[in-house]
């Protein structure tokens, strides 16, 4: 990616026939390729990815309540992640004339509109609510451990409000905002899995589960570092698209993976019934104690 610049100079270049011109290619035309590059291909990797995943999980569990959250879940964020494909390459192609006379005549215009920020914000709140969602479940329901998490998840909410309705910043404070969320939240799933007395889960589970919640953290540590450094205008190009998409792809690869048939069990993977361990139950038993929907999936899948 490359920053436009404010009053680029288009020089002519010497063609290999007399009377041919060609001009050089600016900042404006490379990061319209970059955009396109990245919209394409991130939510065509969410397109493969998200049909395979609801196929696995309709093809074991159809719409029995333990997979019907986890569906809704991978439907919602999969329409808003191509309601931002829809946006981006609508605002793509107003940027792409299809004739010019010269090169001044290619409007770059803003490429961090509002309409393509708040489909981003609003899948962040929803990714986070169902993170928050999990932790306060595995701490059994406890309040204490996601007070934070909450009152983050609660600056995003008025956000998403803001952006409506006056002009605001977006991402100097939604992402630390999301960043700290995830973080807390990660480590308070992290700990409680490793130390829950009564899920006796395999490590490979564990570290699969903690591996995969990283990606979305991970890439908003990458935009906060673009947001205080000179390559700030990245995010323009490429956050709203690259945040949203992620998201789904994040929760998608975790639910393909504790779907896998026999992924797990073969570790020595138990489960629980309300009349204590048993072996490897059907679908539709209850445990005594609460887990998280990706857990249900695995633990009586």
């Amino acid at each position: 990616m490359f920053p436009p610049r404010p009053s680029p100079s288009y020089l002519p270049s010497p063609g290999h026939h007399s009377g041919t011109v060609h001009w050089m290619i600016d900042g404006c035309t490379r990061n319209l390729q970059v955009r396109t590059g990245i919209t394409a291909s991130l939510w065509s990797v969410l397109l493969v990815l998200f049909l395979i995943t609801s196929c696995i999980v309709l093809g074991r569990f159809g719409l029995h309540r333990k997979g019907r959250l986890v569906l809704s879940l991978l439907l919602i964020t999969f329409i808003i992640a191509t309601v931002e494909f829809g946006l981006n390459i609508r605002s793509i192609n107003s940027q792409t004339p299809t004739r010019i006379a010269h090169p001044k005549e290619l409007n770059c215009g803003d490429n961090d509109q509002l309409y393509l920020r708040i489909p981003m914000v609003l899948e962040m709140f929803i990714g986070d609510a169902f993170t928050i969602y999990r932790t306060w479940l595995l701490w059994d329901r406890r309040l204490l451990p996601i007070i934070f998490p909450s009152i983050l998840l609660f600056v995003l909410g008025q956000w998403i409000i803001l952006m409506s309705v006056t002009p605001v910043v977006t991402y100097p404070v939604v992402i630390p905002v999301s960043l700290a969320l995830n973080i807390a939240c990660l480590s308070l799933i992290g700990y409680r899995l490793y130390t829950h007395p009564k899920l006796p889960l395999p490590r490979l589970f564990i570290h699969t589960m903690i591996s995969t919640s990283c990606l979305y953290i991970i890439l908003l540590f990458y935009f906060m570092i673009t947001i205080f450094t000179r390559w700030h205008y990245a995010i323009a190009l490429a956050g709203p698209i690259s945040i949203t998409t992620v998201i789904a792809l994040s929760l998608n690869l975790l639910v393909l993976q504790a779907c896998l048939p026999g992924a797990f069990t073969s570790e020595g993977m138990i489960q629980l019934t309300e009349h204590g361990l048993v072996g490897l139950d059907p679908v539709g038993t209850d445990t005594t104690f609460p887990t998280d929907p990706i857990i249900d999936i695995i633990m009586f899948g």
